[in-house]
């Protein structure tokens, strides 16, 4: 039963800058693995954490401060620490989209493409996934529709997904998780510099990884951190 249990995972998506400062060259997608049936245990430790270190509500990149600092770093020791977890972002260079091109103008449609590129080289076979993705108020609900049904037709069967649905970011510890580390990735790729407690924070976690910063790109099996850099058509 314990292996079978094994095989059936969540994963948390959200995305950082696809919307912001035109002047970032990079949007990042990504997501957060877990085995499902250990969801309750890492949320758990994590308002744990919140409790040791006197933080209440939601995290997240743009809360990264001086004060909350300690707090943060212990968040990214957890997650490098923590074995059941595992992350990888596609990282989007925007001066190589072209939404009226290939999405009809649409830029919504052609997100959605691109959470389509970051889960469909991720998903395993032999395994079942429950995916939730951060809902966006501007979201079309029948983009998750069309989403799921994208990836059931390309995975035929190898990898069962068991449900996609929004989830609010607000309610989700590990979406916003994913959060904080795409805030990461998108900071130092994007060459930003203003913050010096979330300097710190990314370059511990880069050597929390084997690194020196976090501008670098993995191979397709790279299971804890993968970065994918997506060269746009």
């Amino acid at each position: 039963m314990e292996n079978q249990q094994q095989k059936i995972f969540n994963v948390y998506c959200d995305e950082s800058r696809h919307t912001s400062d035109k002047s970032d060259r990079y949007a990042v997608i990504g997501a957060l693995c877990c085995p499902r049936d250990k969801k309750h245990q890492i949320v758990h430790d994590i308002h744990l954490l919140k409790k040791q270190y006197s933080t209440q509500g939601e995290f997240g990149w743009s809360k990264v401060s001086p004060n909350k600092l300690d707090y943060y770093l212990a968040l990214q020791a957890y997650f490098v620490n923590q074995a059941d977890l595992s992350f990888r972002c596609i990282l989007i260079d925007r001066t190589t989209l072209d939404h009226d091109k290939f999405n009809d103008g649409d830029k919504e449609l052609g997100f959605y493409k691109l959470y389509y590129q970051l889960l469909v080289h991720w998903l395993e076979p032999q395994k079942a996934y429950y995916l939730y993705l951060d809902w966006q108020q501007n979201s079309d609900r029948s983009c998750f529709a069309n989403l799921r049904e994208m990836l059931k037709r390309k995975l035929n069967g190898r990898a069962r997904i068991e449900c996609l649905e929004p989830v609010d970011s607000e309610e989700q510890p590990l979406t916003q998780l994913v959060d904080l580390l795409i805030g990461a990735v998108g900071y130092q790729w994007n060459g930003r510099d203003a913050s010096q407690a979330k300097l710190t924070f990314c370059q511990q976690l880069a050597e929390g990884l084997g690194k020196s910063n976090l501008r670098f790109s993995t191979p397709k099996a790279e299971p804890k951190f993968n970065i994918f850099q997506w060269i746009g058509r």
